[in-house]
């Protein structure tokens, strides 16, 4: 009796440890320890394989190379055609199963694009850009798109968009749909769309940042191209095809089944002959006469956002306050409602931008103010700020220490060096009230000099000392204590500058001889090698220019295409179908020596 009791336990311990076992393989979990996985998972095989005809089934299985997981399947799943309900997805063990809710259109190629839907289980690494193709009869679309997405101003790759194709003319679909097809740019900006039916097609790219590949937030960039466009097949180039005199000749045959034909579609067919098209077909591949494999580059922009926002205002210093905006500011005006001001109670000077505010009170009638803000009579927003600073702690046991405020500025000097060709700039902390140009002094050696003084702003923030710098020769500048007094009555402590003209053998000459791809005003850019602007010039037409006192360092040549006239770069707007202002690079970037002068030649285009 006892013999047959234990035997049972036997049995019974046997099956849960069984039934554990299985219910453990069903229902993997991501082990812990030992050191990262940053593999993605591999798609072993599947049932019906990718990119297969004939399709007849409701389903399809997929045997990963390890456990995976399911991660935004709804927002992150495009399939084209649409379908009316949306698969249904299980997995088991390492397959997925994807499961119709829907009869499949007779003679139809499905594309399912997957983003990046499926990770593995353990760190959650993503199948990136996975996409799934079948025919449910006995041909597979073909047809292919590619091209390059660059960045509108500096022509950089743009990595990661999404490139996507619209079966609609109509220009709101990237508003309100999501996309017939899709692909994303890789490092270098590179995509490829593949599996395309013969159809015309609006395509635009997207920097999708909420993830439902529609084009709804203002902070998203955008590129688009001109006209609808045609997908081509991109088939195998036959050499040696002979034509009928017996002639050989460099012509592009498709092959389809057992035949054999020559492409010939057109594949630029224009919505509008109003616009010009920047974004243009690039690299094409010419096969033969009037066949054309194209490669389109679209540029990447954000427009402008026309919903303007207060981001910041704070108080700077004393009395002085620094308003920064969304985007530039058209006309911007701000009420004091308490406490009550009358006459010119400010004084205000923008950034370059037009998206900073700089308001100096210069005579507050209390310590904090309630400021109404309003662009283009749209009020945004209302400030209560305290015009004093709060204090720094002082340390324990020990008061505050209260210094006395100064008038503060800074020279346009750069490691005691000026350019000859140059005035000598100082910048002050605020607008100046009052100076003594009798205290200002400047010296060659022992010799006082009597340059050329003054103001260069109405505000009186930005002063300059000219004088007809040689080369070679040392200077002295001192500004002794008060010899600039601030709107609020704050003096500058007393300064001095050696400095030193530079020369043009410790330095280099550029000159470059500018040939435009068609008349216009252009900005022509002296940028550092790390796109920084040092300096720049407006011209109409070929012409040659000089950069010169140059330091020794790598340089870029960038032209700008000022369309508009207003002496700087624009974006672009979809819906007006207006590209970004084109832009162009010399094809190299300069070296630049000391005591060297290059002479180069820039066909820009």
């Amino acid at each position: 009796m006892g013999l047959r009791f234990r035997n049972q336990q036997f049995i019974f311990f046997l099956l849960a440890t069984a039934l554990l076992f299985i219910y453990a393989c069903a229902n993997p979990v991501a082990p812990t320890g030992g050191p990262k996985d940053n593999t993605p998972p591999e798609v072993l095989r599947s049932t019906p394989s990718n990119q297969s005809v004939n399709f007849a089934g409701d389903r399809v299985v997929m045997t990963f190379s390890e456990f995976v997981s399911l991660k935004d399947m709804n927002t992150q799943l495009v399939v084209s055609p649409p379908l009316s309900n949306p698969p249904e997805f299980s997995l088991r063990g390492k397959n997925l199963t994807m499961k119709f809710e829907e009869p499949l259109r007779e003679n139809s190629t499905y594309n399912f694009f997957f983003g990046d839907a499926i990770v593995d289980l353990t760190e959650a690494n993503p199948l990136t850009n996975y996409s799934f193709s079948f025919s449910t009869g006995p041909v597979l679309d073909s047809l292919s798109i590619k091209g390059k997405l660059l960045n509108a101003f500096n022509l950089q790759p743009v990595k990661g968009a999404f490139v996507m194709l619209y079966d609609s003319i109509y220009d709101s679909v990237p508003y309100k749909q999501r996309p017939y097809y899709l692909a994303r740019t890789s490092e270098t900006g590179d995509f490829v769309l593949n599996n395309l039916r013969d159809s015309k097609y609006l395509m635009f790219a997207l920097t999708d940042i909420n993830g439902n590949y529609m084009y709804d937030m203002p902070t998203e960039e955008i590129a688009f191209h001109d006209s609808l466009i045609k997908p081509v097949f991109h088939g195998v180039k036959l050499r040696a095809a002979i034509d009928s005199a017996g002639v050989l000749t460099d012509s592009l045959i498709i092959k389809t089944d057992s035949v054999l034909t020559v492409q010939e579609d057109h594949i630029h067919d224009s919505i509008s002959d109003e616009h010009h098209d920047h974004s243009h077909i690039h690299d094409a591949e010419v096969l033969t006469q009037g066949v054309v494999i194209p490669s389109y580059t679209m540029l990447h922009f954000r427009e402008t956002d026309t919903t303007q926002r207060l981001l910041k205002g704070s108080v700077i210093r004393k009395n002085v306050l620094n308003l920064v905006f969304r985007f530039p500011v058209r006309t911007l005006t701000f009420k004091p409602i308490e406490p009550e001001y009358s006459g010119d109670w400010a004084i205000t000077e923008y950034n370059t931008n037009r998206d900073t505010i700089t308001i100096w009170i210069p005579e507050p009638v209390t310590d904090s103010l309630l400021l109404e803000v309003a662009d283009n009579g749209i009020v945004m927003d209302t400030l209560d700020v305290a015009l004093t600073p709060a204090l720094k702690t002082a340390a324990r046991g020990k008061a505050a220490e209260i210094k006395p405020e100064k008038l503060t500025f800074r020279p346009s000097l750069k490691a005691s060096k000026i350019r000859p060709d140059r005035e000598l700039r100082l910048t002050f902390s605020d607008p100046v009230a009052s100076f003594n140009p009798e205290k200002i002094r400047l010296y060659v050696d022992t010799i006082l000099l009597t340059p050329e003084i003054g103001f260069l702003d109405s505000l009186q923030l930005r002063f300059s000392i000219k004088h007809k710098w040689k080369e070679g020769e040392k200077y002295l500048l001192e500004i002794p204590d008060s010899t600039f007094s601030s709107i609020f009555g704050h003096v500058n402590d007393s300064a001095g500058y050696k400095f030193t003209a530079i020369t043009e053998a410790e330095s280099g000459l550029l000159k470059i001889n500018i040939e435009l791809p068609v008349p216009g005003n252009y900005i022509i850019q002296l940028l550092d090698d790390k796109e920084v602007l040092l300096e720049e010039r407006m011209i109409s037409e070929n012409t040659d220019l000089s950069f010169n006192y140059l330091s020794a360092r790598k340089y870029l040549l960038k032209a700008i295409f000022d369309i508009n006239g207003n002496g700087k770069w624009d974006t672009g707007n979809y819906l007006n179908k207006k590209q970004p202002e084109p832009v162009y690079y010399f094809q190299k970037e300069v070296e630049m020596r000391i005591n060297w002068s290059i002479e180069e030649d820039w066909v820009v285009e």
